[in-house]
Parts: structure tokens; C-alpha cells; sequence
């Protein structure tokens, strides 16, 4: 098999399998997203933060923003300073629902480590990293 169709087959079926991960939220990923970020990092969480941290454009924040408070997963607190902005807090049901999640996720991964090692998945999660910074530079 041609080195490249090789490539190609290992990580997709990576990717489902990753993506199989999270089939049992009851969200998007891409809003578990939103909901880690919120619940993990230091506010204040502005849709435009959220953008810029998840690499995505404000349209696209401003849909899981809708999406999430719909489903009472976040709440929306007005700013202060500018009755225009308003700061994205998480409910307590989004809480549980990351609390959860982690939960489930550190089980697989422990699985990896248990099966591969924990020097072989350091080297994995490094050269998953190196790649995505590589492709994230599109244009280089």
C-alpha cells in the first residue's frame, strides 16, 4: 500500500474512532468545545474570546452560544461597562455534563497508556501536536 494511502487510512479511522468518543453527548462537539473552555480557563468568556481561543468566526460562536443556552447549559450575564457585550457563564447542568465527559475521556486515554505505555503515548500526543501546529500554518 502506497505510503500516503496508508497515512491516510490510519488517521481517518483515528478520527472516527476519537469522534466516537463523544457520540454520547448530548451536544455537538464543537459545543463541548465551548463548554471546556468556559468551565477550564479563567474568565471573562466574551463570544469574541471564545472565537479566538477556538479558532473559529463569531458567527459560528454566536450559533453554540444560542445552541447551549437553549439546552440551559450557559447563561448569558450582561456587561457593565458596554450594555452590548455580555460575558457567557456556565449552568450547573454544564458542570455535570464536562464533569462527565472527562471522566468518560481520561477512561480512554488511560486505556491508551495502559496499552501503549506512557513513554510511547507521550511520543504519540507530542508528534499530534507538532503536526497540527504544522497544519494549521496553511500557507507555509
Amino acid at each position: 500500500m502506497d505510503k500516503y494511502l496508508k497515512a491516510n487510512a490510519v488517521l481517518s479511522i483515528f478520527a472516527k474512532n476519537y469522534m466516537e468518543l463523544k457520540k454520547g453527548l448530548p451536544i455537538r462537539p464543537s459545543e463541548m468545545g465551548v463548554l471546556n473552555i468556559i468551565t477550564g480557563t479563567e474568565g471573562p468568556h466574551t463570544p469574541v474570546i471564545l472565537a479566538e481561543m477556538l479558532g473559529v468566526s463569531k458567527p459560528m460562536i454566536t450559533a453554540h452560544i444560542t445552541s447551549l443556552e437553549s439546552k440551559g447549559y450557559i447563561s448569558k450575564e450582561p456587561s457593565m461597562q458596554d450594555k452590548r457585550a455580555y460575558y457567557i457563564r456556565p449552568t450547573d447542568k454544564a458542570l455535570e455534563l464536562v464533569e462527565c465527559a472527562k471522566a468518560d475521556l481520561d477512561h480512554q486515554l488511560d486505556r491508551l497508556i495502559c496499552s501503549m505505555g506512557q513513554e510511547a503515548f507521550d511520543t504519540f500526543v507530542s508528534l499530534a501536536d507538532i503536526a497540527n501546529r504544522i497544519l494549521e500554518n496553511k500557507g507555509e
